[in-house]
């Protein structure tokens, strides 16, 4: 095995031939583990980043922090009533 030296801030070069063995490419993502001594690295396949679903959960958090969420409903009574309510009646779809 070959022998790497720890660079400033941890960082540590991984041979060519191992990381080819290993299917890592630049700006993989591994796991890092500790067994006992030792430090493991796992190659990890991490799905892209979807703009629509950014943006979906964007709007969701833009909803919850202007107040436009119901509450929470122990029966489906409450929730009928909520609808009714001059505050249920503002949501789309009243």
């Amino acid at each position: 095995m070959p022998l790497v030296k720890v660079q400033e801030k941890g960082q540590v070069t991984l041979p060519s031939k191992l990381r080819q063995e290993a299917g890592i490419d630049v700006g993989d993502y591994v796991e890092v583990r500790q067994e006992g001594s030792r430090i493991i690295l796992i190659p990890q396949h991490i799905a892209p980043r979807h703009p629509a679903i950014d943006g979906a959960l964007q709007e969701a958090l833009d909803d919850e922090k202007a107040g436009r969420v119901t509450p929470v409903f122990n029966t489906p009574e409450d929730y009928r009533a909520w609808r009714k309510s001059p505050e249920g009646q503002k949501f789309a779809g009243s």
